[in-house]
């Protein structure tokens, strides 16, 4: 269990099978070690309700929220920078980065504007129309990040975002992040184990999480059980599965006949 923080903006209590315990305080710099990773990263900030456990974020108990409302308050206040992956190559830089913006519902034109707000602040502007591609792995880093921060969360998860990176621009990238948490009162949780994001943190957690247990495969259909195949010709109805459903024929408004079950689509309600 970490030590508990006089402020907390992020807390967890009993959270997940291994029962996590800790606290973040606002505008602290938290370095994750252990067995951590994306997926628990995004159960942390409230945006999967499938985990166990007690979760409060900036006072409010997620575990107590309806699913939606969780995940509409959880993707106010926090955001999980993506993997590199996940950018989309298709798009610029400066597309990638305003796309969270955008999918939100706002213009265009502002969603760009505080797009090239945070490629400015993570050093990055200079590449805005290049594409993915074209990205160093420090750049694509810095990009990442900014497409999480555009929507200028309280709180930002990333998963080693140090990984691959020189020592230089380890260091870079760190100093940036550090001046984004001063500026802007920004919470940072990183799960990595680099000796140089633990020396830059302003605390290490030691986290144990158990790996997910494997989706239970689905029951396979019973053998007995024919499979309605689509019907292309009308005397196959003759001997298909379905032909003991209730259907109604009826005349539609041109002329034609119209075949469906009753009870569906427009039956319905009536």
């Amino acid at each position: 269990m970490s030590i508990p923080s006089d402020n907390p903006i992020l807390m967890a209590r009993d959270f997940g099978p291994d029962a996590v315990c800790l606290a973040v305080g606002e505008g602290e710099i938290v370095a994750l070690g252990g067995s951590c990773d994306e997926a628990f990263l995004r159960a942390l900030s409230g945006a999967d309700p499938a985990w166990p456990g007690g979760l409060w974020l900036k006072g409010e108990p997620l575990h107590t929220l309806r699913p939606a409302a969780r995940l509409r308050f959880a993707h106010a206040q926090c955001a999980v920078a993506p993997r590199v992956g996940k950018l989309l190559p298709e798009l610029t830089v400066l597309e990638n980065t305003a796309l969270p913006l955008i999918l939100t519902g706002l213009g265009r034109q502002e969603a760009r504007r505080r797009a090239v707000r945070w490629l400015e602040r993570l050093d990055a502007v200079g590449c805005a129309e290049w594409r993915v591609a074209e990205l160093t792995p420090a750049e694509t880093r810095r990009v990442a990040l900014a497409r999480a921060l555009v929507l200028d969360p309280a709180v930002l998860l990333a998963e080693d975002p140090t990984e691959g990176l020189s020592p230089a621009e380890r260091f870079h990238l760190l100093r940036i992040l550090r001046a984004a948490c001063g500026t802007h009162g920004l919470t940072i949780v990183v799960a990595s184990d680099d000796a140089d994001v633990i020396g830059w943190a302003d605390r290490r957690i030691e986290v144990k999480v158990a790996a997910a247990a494997p989706a239970a495969e689905a029951a396979p259909e019973p053998a007995d059980v024919p499979v309605a195949a689509p019907i292309t010709d009308p005397a196959a109805m003759i001997n298909h599965p379905a032909r003991s459903i209730p259907h109604r024929i009826g005349r539609h408004a041109r002329g034609e006949h119209r075949f469906s079950a009753v009870g569906s689509g427009a039956e319905r309600g009536r």
